[in-house]
Parts: structure tokens; sequence; C-alpha cells
């Protein structure tokens, strides 16, 4: 009898023992999968800015003078981190460049390669650090705004001169302007206008 409450307790102790550390190795692998602050940004939609103010967000797109396509982003502020823009247009990736605006901590900006109205791409920005996605979407280019340039273009002239012509030295004639009398409602023949 002894030795049956011996095997009993030993097999319950082990059975005990191989719980505990399933358990235990579950509850990390759980806690592994879970975002962490201090680790890195928990991946965000990447869309068009709205009244909803998600952030990172595309304010507008446009071409700058040398033909380069400038997408305009907003961020949540100073720390956000410093990234790049990658575009996927069917197999071929566009890598963008970005800076921060200096006076406006919460404006970015990326500029590389123009693509075409119309289509629907693949947005993915990246921290320059670790390299890790920060946010992605799927949008399309619903317009370009274009700078107009301003040209200054100076044409040789002739030197102008002034001198006094004939028209100038008449005299001018007084012109007496005839006052419209004010129009006064309803008159006589509202709401019946007369019929022939």
């Amino acid at each position: 009898m002894n030795r049956k409450r011996l095997i009993l307790g030993t097999s319950i102790l082990a059975l005990l023992t191989v719980l505990i550390i399933s358990g235990f190795v579950l509850f990390k692998d759980w806690q592994s999968r879970q975002a962490h602050i201090d680790r890195r940004f928990p991946l965000q939609r990447l869309s068009y800015c709205s009244s909803d103010q998600v952030t990172p967000c595309i304010i507008s797109f446009s071409l700058s003078p040398n033909g380069d396509m400038i997408v305009s982003f907003l961020t949540t502020g100073a720390f956000y981190p410093d990234f790049y823009l990658k575009i996927k247009q069917g197999e071929t990736n566009h890598i963008y460049t970005c800076q921060k605006i200096s006076k406006f901590a919460t404006s970015v900006y990326c500029s590389g390669a123009a693509l075409p109205l119309g289509e629907i791409f693949q947005f993915s920005i990246f921290s320059l650090k670790e390299d890790v996605l920060l946010a992605e979407g799927s949008l399309s280019i619903i317009g370009l705004a274009i700078g107009t340039p301003v040209v200054a273009v100076l044409t040789p002239t002739e030197e102008a001169t002034a001198s006094l012509t004939e028209s100038a030295l008449q005299t001018p004639t007084r012109v007496r302007a005839t006052p419209t009398p004010p129009l006064s409602y309803p008159n006589t023949s509202y709401p019946n206008p007369p019929y022939p």
C-alpha cells in the first residue's frame, strides 16, 4: 500500500511540474507577442489626413520644379522618428528621402520619382535607425499641386522720354451727368402687369 501511494504521489508531482513549466513557457510566448512601448512602435495605418487626426498621415502630393514628386506628411511631433518612404508600384519599389521641416515639428516632406495619378500604390514608411516598418497603407494619388514658378524676363526696350503733346495742352470739356431716378417698388402695375 505504501508503494502505491509513492507511485501515485510521484505521478501527481511529475504532472504538476509539467503543467507549471508548460504554463510558464506559454506565458512567456504570449508576453513576447504583445506590443511593447519600449521596444518598437505599433504598426499604424497610413492614410490621407482627415478630421480624425490619426498620424502619421499624408497631407498632399505636389511636383517640384525639377519634376520630382513631393509627398507631405503630418506626424505626431518632433519625437517621431526620422523615416524614409517606400512606394510600391506593381513590382517596382520607389524610395523617397524624407526631411523634417525645421519650423514645424509635425511636418515632413519626402521627395522622389513622380508617379501617375489614379493608380493605387502601397505606401510604407520605415524608421531610418532600425529600418522598422512604422506605418503602411494603400492609397491612390488623387491630385498633384503644381507650383508655377515666377520668371522675371528682362527685355531690352526703347528709352521712354516725356514730351508734351498737343492734346495735353487743350482745355478739358465739362460733361454734366444726368442722374438716374431711383426705382421704387412696388410700382402701380405690380403684381398685375398691364396686358395689351
